[in-house]
């Protein structure tokens, strides 16, 4: 479902990129600013006609004979790419396009060729999950339209720290078992490439226990790579998966100064509760090969 999907919109794509073709082809020299005003403004009456289902304006930029093309599964002619688009819409009713314009090169005054990245979810959840193509598109001018005459695309692993945005602000949680709170604050740092999380408690000795974790995408994995540091000695590294209901952690370390063994292991599950609410649960804890009990899940619930 996710390679059809993802066919879908960059089908939806290559219409956007359809009237970035007029913009580059017919520029005046010395108007780069001009055109890159344009541009924009095309992406985003594009992105907001696709996103609301215009089919109608979709169709009208189209060529008869237009062809899609995605890692060889060709579909071919308008009707029956408009007949796919609309399949997935049904499919998919509140999915959400973003688009990325790379390049856009003029071949002459009625051909353009446009490159860039598409990213689409399947719902408007902000915490779905998002899956991203590269595309290449040829667009041709009819009358006067320029439109789409064939697109060729090209599935790749995706990471984004939008897929953690609802994590960011303050949370704060209560163990059951101790009836300690839990304080922990995430936000988005250096232009939004790293999350950093901060948890804090009291540990049975009553010290202060604190937690830094890092968040980072990690484009050649195609995944969110997550490092832990305790101020108990105690560290770990791994990634995160989701589907963008559960979101997994598989974590590898060491266990804190004065707890026998040199190997950890744990998985983090955070399953969120509604807008204002999560679940930190860590199971599967092994230390140097044996395993021992889970930790009990604590609700964290955002702090006013």
């Amino acid at each position: 479902m996710r390679h059809l999907f993802l066919m879908a919109g960059i089908a939806f794509l290559g219409l956007a990129t359809s009237g970035l073709g007029v913009v580059v082809a017919q520029a005046p020299q010395g108007k780069t600013a001009d055109v890159a005003a344009e541009i924009r403004q095309a992406d985003q009456l594009y992105v907001k006609a696709r996103n609301a289902g215009d089919f109608k304006t979709l169709a009208e930029q189209w060529t008869l004979g237009a062809e899609l093309n995605d890692e060889g599964k060709t579909i071919r002619g308008r009707e029956a790419i408009m007949g796919f688009l609309r399949q997935a819409a049904q499919a998919h009713p509140k999915s959400q396009m973003k688009l990325d314009v790379e390049s856009v090169k003029a071949l002459s005054p009625n051909l353009a060729r446009v490159n860039g990245l598409i990213r689409m979810t399947e719902t408007d959840s902000p915490r779905a999950r998002w899956y991203s193509a590269r595309f290449e598109s040829l667009r041709v001018k009819e009358d006067g339209v320029w439109r789409i005459a064939s697109t060729k695309m090209e599935q790749i692993a995706d990471a984004t720290l939008e897929d953690m945005s609802w994590l960011a602000g303050n949370w704060q949680a209560t163990d059951k078992t101790t009836g300690q709170t839990v304080e922990a604050k995430f936000e988005k740092t250096q232009s939004g490439k790293l999350m950093v999380g901060k948890m804090s408690t009291q540990g049975k000795d009553g010290q202060k226990v604190e937690v830094l974790q890092v968040l980072q995408a990690d484009p050649r994995e195609g995944a969110i790579r997550c490092w832990f540091f305790e101020s108990t000695g105690g560290r770990a590294e791994g990634f995160i998966e989701h589907d963008g209901v559960t979101y997994n952690t598989a974590l590898t370390g060491v266990p804190p100064v004065g707890t026998l063994g040199a190997k950890s292991e744990s998985v983090q599950v955070l399953t969120p509760t509604g807008s204002d609410g999560f679940t930190w649960h860590v199971i599967e804890r092994v230390i140097d090969g044996v395993r021992v009990a889970d930790q009990k899940p604590l609700l964290f619930r955002r702090a006013k």
